[in-house]
């Protein structure tokens, strides 16, 4: 036990020191300040301090016709634009293509117009509304002539039919995405300092520093103290980057007119499942890990070890996206008893689907129990591997030699 704590405690301090530690976690906890507060820098709506819309863009439109005898339904549509109408074509065409105005329009009849714009966008809405503005005129005017009352019948088409949704189980709209976001944090933090944790000991080997460690410590101190403080300081700073994102929405909810907030709802059963399958899959990869580390002779070849590895928890993250839509299925059970999935995929059924509380017990003991198992075959792995140097190691070789 004293070798584990001596162990523990240099390496949390060595990678808490470290710079690639510091510069990342101060970068993404700035961007989250930065990224939460734009609104409060960002124009509000176009309207001013009293609430009113401010007339930021202009509009010519030419209307030969006289379609649009009712101007004030344009300026409803396009509250944000000064509308003029000219009677001249090509002032529209030349003043758009000039810069001077945002849009210009053409209205050949009362069912056909031409929209000008010097750069069109991706997002650019504005035909689509003038088209649908153009659409309630005609309807009107169409009424209008056959007698009938244009206010009763649109308030017929615009009757609103009041609804409730009662969510008596688990609400899977809602929860659909904190659970996802779980799901991809997880799955970012095994393959960032799971890998860390091979090269960190690939490099111990290769500069020959682990034969002193190995001959001072014992291999199941070494790998055990090695693998906890890297999950450690993987908590602490998703910690701190997760926290930053929090508190900056919380200063600025209002800006964000509290629009995440439901999404924010977490239950404690899911955040608690969340944790104890989390960092025991987090544990369990980071053996293999750095077993695989240990058996590597050079640096270089961690990335190429790992692969297969690496493969699998993308595996493991595509079957948790099978589950996050069919949560309820014998195969979405099936995946949750089976300890190289359930770390990712339990929390997925009791976010969404319906697990009792056994089931949950069940599938975290085997995950514990193999977890174990694994950090001492990987504490064998470890010590056989870094004493050999050289020639590429077999994994039979090294496991049932005696």
């Amino acid at each position: 036990m004293r070798e584990f704590l001596i162990v523990l405690r240099f390496e949390l301090k060595t990678m808490l020191s470290k710079k690639s530690f510091l510069i990342s976690t101060i970068i993404v906890m700035l961007g989250a300040i930065v990224l939460f507060s734009l609104p409060r820098f960002i124009s509000n709506d176009g309207q001013d301090n009293n609430g009113a819309v401010t007339k930021e863009k202009k509009m010519l439109v030419y209307d030969q016709m006289d379609v649009l005898k009712n101007q004030e339904l344009m300026q409803q549509s396009f509250p944000e634009y000064e509308i003029q109408f000219v009677d001249s074509l090509s002032e529209v065409k030349d003043q758009v293509k000039d810069g001077k105005v945002d849009a210009g329009f053409e209205i050949r009849n009362s069912s056909e117009f031409v929209y000008y714009v010097e750069n069109s966008s991706l997002n650019d809405m504005t035909s689509s509304r003038f088209e649908s503005m153009m659409k309630q005129n005609f309807q009107t005017s169409e009424l209008k002539k056959l007698g009938y009352d244009v206010n009763k019948v649109q308030k017929v088409y615009q009757s609103a039919i009041a609804s409730e949704t009662q969510v008596l189980g688990k609400d899977g709209k809602s929860n659909y995405f904190y659970t996802y976001v779980l799901i991809l944090l997880l799955y970012m933090m095994i393959l960032i300092y799971g890998n860390q944790i091979g090269v960190g000991v690939a490099t111990e080997k290769s500069n020959r520093a682990i034969e002193i460690l190995t001959m001072s410590c014992s291999s199941n101190a070494l790998i055990f103290g090695k693998v906890m403080a890297g999950a450690i300081t993987g908590i602490i700073q998703t910690s701190l980057m997760v926290g930053s994102f929090l508190l900056s929405y919380s200063w600025n909810a209002q800006s964000w007119n509290y629009s995440l907030d439901r999404f924010l709802n977490i239950p404690s059963s899911v955040l608690l499942t969340f944790a104890m399958f989390g960092i025991l899959g987090y544990l369990l990869f980071s053996f293999l890990f750095g077993a695989i580390g240990a058996l590597c002779s050079k640096v270089e070849e961690v990335n190429g070890a790992t692969l297969p590895l690496q493969l699998f928890i993308v595996a493991v993250f595509l079957i948790s996206m099978v589950t996050l839509q069919i949560p309820d299925t014998l195969f979405a059970k099936i995946v949750c008893y089976i300890p190289f999935t359930s770390w990712m995929c339990m929390f997925v059924n009791v976010a969404l689907g319906s697990v009792s509380f056994i089931e949950v017990i069940i599938s975290l003991l085997l995950l514990a129990i193999t977890t174990l198992c694994v950090g001492f075959i990987g504490a064998k792995l470890y010590r056989r591997g870094t004493l050999s140097y050289g020639n590429h190691l077999k994994l039979k070789k090294v496991l049932f030699k005696k």
